[in-house]
């Protein structure tokens, strides 16, 4: 069995973090339900305030020893030195190390360490090197980090993409990749009989974090510009003035009476909600995986997903569902289509549903995890084996 050291700053419960977080939990979960020794190294960050949980301690989290060390500042920089002496002391003893999202201190300052120490991680940056996060806020200050030691710490890694669109924007790097999707809870909740039922209303839902990567207000007017009934549910976590934004912008737009918005889900409900929709909608202008577009369909639950979702090409390879541009004229048009053919979304329910279960079988995606961890190429020598001994009560 293999020993895997993971490293994330921001660890389940918190879910504000969006699906890094979830991604993150499940591969190390399933590793460790097959018997892998997994440790998980996190802070406590939560948004503005911290998890309520013990600092520095080991425990355990749905059968993933973890620890969550406290963290110095409590912005997205999430800068905890005990978490990295910790990871400068221990991350020669592992088979493989694994280090998730970028564009953070507990990460890059990780992936330094690993450099002197002698060890080749493995680095999942979860979207965050796709061109749409360098056109974001702050893009300026990230393009030029990126271009200097950032593009320097990357090499030093073995990158895993989540789709080969991802793997693309990253090809600059000229580093090692290899693409890998997400391990995914998939649906217990199955209702075939009500995809396209003879109601002349299409069910839609968006089930997702509500942040302007996601693109909702395209959503909204492309549905201005339908002609046949509807009904929408908003679902996830995001930061309060937005949702208000939006919903500002859903009563000026006449939609208010048609929109329902749900606040976050998990569970049970999260997936009768997917079950009870007609067609999952995720318009975004920037994914790199999209773990709720799996979630929707192992429910059953065809998608509408916009060009820039890293799993539109799965979509449209599979059939289950359509594909379509970013804009709201598209949406609508791609909407309109859809309405059309409303009988069918039954068929691809079941489609759906079996080609999910066969494709993202848990056990199958541990032993090509496993595979790629194992079969890394050289280490690169230590710079710094022999270092005096530092006092870690200093952290």
């Amino acid at each position: 069995m293999a020993t895997i050291l993971h490293i994330i700053p921001t660890y389940k419960p918190a879910y504000v973090y969006g699906g890094p977080v979830f991604s993150t939990s499940l591969i190390c979960e399933n590793l460790a339900r097959e018997g892998h020794e997994v440790l998980m190294l996190t802070t406590r960050a939560n948004g503005k305030t911290d998890l309520d949980v013990p600092a520095n301690e080991l425990q355990i989290v749905d059968g993933v020893p973890t620890i969550y060390f406290h963290r110095w500042t409590k912005d997205h920089s999430h800068f905890s030195p005990r978490l990295l002496w910790y990871v400068f002391k221990n991350c020669k003893k592992y088979d493989a190390v694994h280090i998730h999202s970028w564009w953070n201190l507990p990460v890059m300052f990780s992936v330094l360490i690993c450099w002197l120490r002698g060890v080749r991680p493995v680095l999942s940056p979860r979207g965050m090197l796709s061109d749409f996060t360098f056109s974001e806020n702050h893009s300026s200050a990230k393009a030029i980090f990126h271009k200097t030691a950032g593009l320097f710490l990357l090499k030093k890694t073995r990158l895993h993409l989540t789709s080969v669109s991802e793997q693309k924007e990253c090809a600059h790097i000229g580093t090692e990749s290899f693409v890998l999707p997400n391990y995914i809870e998939l649906s217990p909740i199955i209702d075939f009989d009500k995809k396209g039922g003879r109601e002349p209303v299409l069910r839609l839902l968006f089930l997702s974090r509500v942040h302007p990567k996601k693109n909702l207000e395209a959503l909204l007017e492309a549905l201005t510009k339908i002609n046949f009934d509807f009904s929408l549910k908003i679902a996830g976590p995001g930061e309060n003035d937005y949702i208000a934004g939006l919903k500002r912008l859903a009563r000026k737009l006449g939609l208010e009476s048609r929109i329902e918005w749900l606040g976050v889900l998990a569970g049970e409900e999260k997936f009768s909600a997917y079950a009870a929709a007609d067609l999952f909608v995720l318009p975004s202008h920037n994914e790199n995986f999209a773990n709720v577009v799996i979630e929707s369909l192992s429910a059953g639950t065809p998608v509408l997903v916009s060009e820039e979702v890293g799993l539109s090409e799965y979509v449209r390879e599979k059939g289950l569902g359509w594909v379509c541009g970013k804009e709201a004229e598209n949406i609508a048009a791609a909407l309109d289509k859809i309405f059309q053919q409303k009988t069918k979304l039954r068929d691809m329910a079941r489609q759906a549903v079996q080609t999910i279960q066969t494709d993202f079988s848990p056990k199958k995606l541990t032993e090509k995890y496993i595979a790629r961890y194992l079969s890394r190429e050289a280490a690169p020598q230590s710079v710094v084996d022999n270092i005096p001994p530092v006092n870690s009560d200093l952290f």
